[in-house]
């Protein structure tokens, strides 16, 4: 229980009241003026923590979002009986609190928490928790309730180009695309395992055996792009790289093919059968520069696309 901004100066208000009551002649009149304030604060106290005694919830995982757009989380209250003025608030480290409210909560309800515009970070959680003002706003009644850990703010991706004919900036780097095609390359056949994409069995091999078969890949499961992030860029040179690769890796996975991604510190390729998109969108979020004299990204073939491209945008 703590007061909320309005609380904070209605007891500025009381305060006055008080050195009036003490320093005015009219001391009948403070007196009970300050009796029916008193009375009022404490019953608001007492209304905002029964309006909350047995709700419960929990903050759901939250989505990735890209920076700059803004989300929302939801948090699901349960209310059980009717509530007023029931909220959610959650603590960020490093953006402050971000909160919402209904007027009304009965049963279980899905508060949308909005996340404003970020930069591209990890954002910690630090606290989550549903929370009653109701009825005067002058105290807030909260309670803790279970949250992710984090929020990931991942590089707004660049608009790729859908024409291949299209030239300049982020077309020239759909176009150069191409070239990195065909790195991935078939290197074994495997026995066709529950979940496995059926545009990955390999028909003739599957016919010889009498049994489905599946093409392996070298550094993915078929049709895919590879490329080089080189961190040792700074500034809008390096966020304009990172948000290429984002860009690529939200083409490749509605494309439902893969791209393998070689950085310092990182050299994996994602997708279906391969790591979790999720987690090379992690890695751009939280991905630093290196100092120019740093170790560079793993060596690959020089037809592999890289980024960012040094004296132009990517």
């Amino acid at each position: 229980m703590r007061p909320t901004g309005l609380g904070v100066k209605a007891a500025l208000f009381y305060l006055l009241l008080v050195a009036a009551f003490f320093a005015a002649p009219y001391a009948n009149l403070f007196f009970l003026l300050l009796v029916f304030l008193t009375l009022l604060g404490a019953g608001d106290a007492l209304a905002s923590r029964s309006n909350l005694a047995g709700a419960h919830g929990r903050v759901e995982e939250a989505a990735m979002m890209p920076a700059g757009a803004g989300g929302t989380v939801a948090a699901v209250v349960c209310a059980g009986r009717r509530r007023w003025a029931v909220g959610a608030e959650l603590e960020l480290e490093g953006a402050g609190t971000v909160h919402a409210s209904l007027g009304q909560a009965e049963g279980e309800v899905r508060i949308p928490v909005a996340v404003p515009p970020l930069a591209r970070g990890v954002y910690r959680v630090s606290a989550a928790r549903i929370v009653s003002t109701w009825p005067l706003g002058l105290w807030k009644a909260r309670r803790s309730v279970p949250a992710p850990e984090e929020i990931v703010i991942y590089p707004a991706p660049l608009a790729l180009a859908t024409s291949r004919g299209a030239g300049g900036g982020v077309g020239e780097l759909y176009d150069m695309l191409g070239a990195a095609q065909g790195y991935l390359q078939p290197s074994s056949l495997r026995e066709y395992r529950p979940g496995d994409e059926m545009r990955l069995v390999h028909w003739k091999a599957s016919a010889r055996r009498g049994s489905l078969v599946i093409k392996e890949w070298e550094g993915g499961t078929g049709a895919g792009h590879e490329v080089v992030i080189d961190l040792r860029a700074k500034g809008e040179e390096l966020e304009e790289g990172l948000s290429a690769v984002s860009a690529l890796a939200h083409a490749a996975k509605e494309q439902k093919e893969v791209l393998t991604v070689h950085s310092q510190g990182l050299s994996a390729t994602f997708g279906s059968a391969h790591r979790p998109w999720k987690e090379l969108l992690r890695f751009l979020a939280v991905a630093a520069p290196l100092p120019a004299d740093g170790p560079p990204p793993p060596a690959v073939s020089s037809a592999v696309l890289r980024l960012p491209r040094r004296g132009g945008r990517a």
